[in-house]
């Protein structure tokens, strides 16, 4: 069985300054894997983009993520109830889960884990972290240091 983790922007840019090799090292073991949803690609793309002799250009760090990237579904908020802990504002852009205020982007992670069973959400946001553990497994919400802690059972750092 393969556990897989479904990094946020802000996991991936730490990962980038703090850990460089980190993400090399998981893609070369059986065991684990990490993936990226499309908008959280979009966010880093914009980061990501260079200006060589005047053409636009990823960075070797971005294009290494490409084989990790995976559809976000399509979601929406059918099947909750006029009692679910989840809200949409009017303007179909925020998400209120329990009174946390949170982005497009980061209700679609929340939902990317709750139809694939086998990821597993790794975030830094504080409102992200709190509304993931309302509508997921607290188990399947990490923190920066818990998914390190994680990668240790697999000797990988």
């Amino acid at each position: 069985m393969i556990k897989e983790y479904l990094l946020d922007a802000n996991i991936v840019i730490r990962i980038w300054n703090e850990y460089p090799q980190l993400l090399n090292t998981i893609e070369n073991r059986k065991e684990i894997d990490f993936k990226i949803s499309q908008d959280i690609a979009g966010e880093l793309a914009i980061k990501e983009f260079r200006n060589i002799n005047g053409v636009h250009v990823l960075t070797d760090k971005f294009l290494k993520l490409l084989g990790h990237i995976i559809n976000n579904d399509g979601f929406s908020l059918k099947g909750h109830t006029e009692n679910s802990c989840i809200k949409q504002d009017s303007n179909n852009n925020m998400y209120f889960v329990e009174g946390y205020k949170i982005s497009h982007n980061d209700y679609s992670l929340i939902d990317i884990c709750k139809n694939h069973k086998e990821y597993i959400l790794v975030t830094e946001d504080k409102k992200m972290l709190e509304s993931a553990k309302i509508v997921l497994d607290p188990s399947r919400v990490l923190t920066f240091n818990e998914f390190l802690k994680d990668l240790n059972s697999f000797n990988v750092l």
